[in-house]
């Protein structure tokens, strides 16, 4: 090729390549101004607003606190370090993300329940159902006995029995919380908490109710004010206070089928030792099965420190079930409908009968000793 041609070749491409050059060098001036002004806007680097992405230290340092304290004050006084995210990317996220908290919070799952009381006493007693709003039974009061061998032509002698009619009637037991219509709608899972805590506050008060009832008002009557009180001695342990009320028991004509103490009895009566040193009726080492003279030894929560209620629970009373513990839900009450409130109801029906009085033996264990 000739040389004046690749000559006049090259400096055309020379001038192609100045000229598009400072275009080149232009564009890329005008887009780092671009950045620099955007990065000098709040939140324009990926974070929330409010947030920054300095290190702690560095806004500490450069903080008038830190600055007095290095021109000799005795404390920095409170220093606002805003909000921190990292930049660091979480791995595997290929993609850009949401920055992270320099300390993440850690949620644990669901809700933290209190401890839960055992519920025991209906479970000692026979479980009945009615469709009527009172029970009404014939107790015996008493029987005079006068069989006795007679002779021929003489008067037979004559028993008596008397008798009487009691009532029981069928209480309501029920509590309610308000609650937010939204809060029911988006947390199905705190919902069934709820109900079930309500039933559970409802359960615990039926226990109140059948052993410590008064029968005055709304109260049922209950197992305790309709029991015999313990004639028995009270002379040493718990355990031998527990035997004579057991005695007592089957002196007319029930055989205990358990008692019922309170927790701190339970475990006073748990740790009774004889004169070795060694424990009467556990095994620390084994799991507890508590029974004292073949019978459980049932603990209620619900049965004040010091008393012990022994009998035939079976025979001596029975529970009647009018309605079982339901949950309603509403929202007519008061202006809960223009408040977006609902109410949560927990209610049920029943009564309670004790048929002998003398099934059911009560006392208290004396305030010194085992």
């Amino acid at each position: 090729m000739d040389t004046a041609l690749l000559a006049q070749i090259d400096a055309e491409l020379k001038q192609f390549v100045s000229r598009h050059t400072g275009k080149s060098e232009q564009l890329d001036a005008r887009l780092r101004g671009v950045e620099q002004a955007l990065v000098a806007l709040p939140g324009s680097r990926g974070l929330p607003m409010g947030y920054s992405d300095e290190s702690i230290g560095a806004i500490l340092t450069r903080s008038d606190g830190f600055k007095a304290l290095q021109g000799g004050a005795r404390q920095t006084g409170k220093i606002s370090i805003g909000n921190f995210h990292t930049k660091v990317v979480p791995p595997m996220i290929n993609a850009p993300g949401p920055l992270q908290p320099l300390v993440p919070d850690v949620r644990v799952p669901g809700i933290i329940m209190p401890g839960l009381r055992p519920l025991t006493i209906r479970d000692l007693l026979s479980q009945n159902r009615t469709q009527t709003n009172l029970i009404q039974y014939t107790r015996e009061d008493s029987f005079t006995n006068a069989a006795a061998p007679v002779a021929e032509s003489i008067d037979k002698p004559q028993s008596n029995l008397v008798f009487s009619l009691h009532n029981a009637p069928v209480q309501t037991l029920a509590h309610w919380i308000a609650a937010s219509r939204q809060l029911i709608d988006d947390a199905a899972a705190l919902t069934d908490y709820i109900n079930q805590r309500l039933v559970f506050g409802l359960k615990l008060v039926e226990e109140d109710q059948f052993l410590n009832g008064d029968g005055v008002g709304q109260n049922i009557s209950g197992l305790l004010i309709n029991s015999t009180p313990f004639s028995g001695s009270l002379a040493g342990t718990k355990i031998d206070i527990l035997a004579a009320a057991f005695e007592q028991c089957a002196a007319s004509g029930f055989q205990a089928d358990a008692a019922v103490v309170s927790l701190k009895d339970f475990w006073s009566i748990a740790t009774t030792k004889n004169s070795f040193g060694g424990y009467i009726l556990l095994d620390p080492q084994s799991t507890p099965n508590p029974s004292v003279w073949g019978r459980p030894l049932v603990v209620s929560q619900k049965i004040a420190d010091g008393t012990f209620l022994v009998g035939n629970f079976k025979l001596g009373a029975a529970v009647w079930d009018r309605q079982d513990a339901t949950v309603e839900i509403s929202r007519e009450h008061a202006s809960f409908f223009t408040q977006n409130m609902i109410a949560i109801l927990c209610e049920e029906r029943a009564a309670l009968t004790v048929f002998r009085s003398t099934a059911l033996v009560s006392g208290t264990f004396p305030s010194v000793g085992s």
